[in-house]
C-alpha cells in the first residue's frame, strides 16, 4: 500500500493562501475552492490548506533541500515574493536553515542538513 504524507494547514482564507503558496512553490494547486486547496509537493506528498477556526495554533512545515547554497537561493526568492522572513539563513549544528511565516502565521522552515 502506498502511504501519502499529507501536510494539512489551517488557514483563514484558502483561496488567498493558495495564491500565496502558488507563488512560493511555483506551481498551481491540484484543487482549490473556498474551503480548501491542495498542492502536490512530490509523489505521495501533498500540502492541504483547510479553512480553519480562529484560535488554532500555527503549524510548521519543513522544506528539506540538498545543499546550503539552495537554502540561500530560496531565501532570496521567497523574500522577493513577499514572504515574511522570521529568521534569515544561518548555520547551526544541524546544517543551514531559515524560517518564514505564511499569512496565517504557519511556520515554514527551509533547511539543508550538514
Amino acid at each position: 500500500m502506498t502511504e501519502i504524507d499529507d501536510i494539512a494547514l489551517s488557514v483563514a482564507d484558502p483561496e488567498a493562501a493558495a495564491r500565496f503558496y502558488s507563488g512560493l512553490l511555483r506551481r498551481r494547486p491540484l484543487e482549490a475552492n473556498a474551503d480548501h486547496a491542495v498542492f502536490v509537493l512530490s509523489p505521495g506528498r501533498t500540502l492541504s490548506l483547510w479553512r480553519g477556526g480562529e484560535g488554532l495554533s500555527p503549524a510548521q512545515v519543513d522544506f528539506p533541500l540538498a545543499a546550503s547554497a539552495a537554502v540561500d537561493e530560496l531565501h532570496i526568492d521567497w523574500w522577493d515574493r513577499g514572504s515574511r522572513i522570521v529568521l534569515p539563513p544561518a548555520d547551526d549544528d544541524g546544517g543551514r536553515s531559515f524560517l518564514a511565516r505564511d499569512p496565517d502565521g504557519n511556520r515554514l522552515r527551509v533547511y539543508a542538513a550538514a
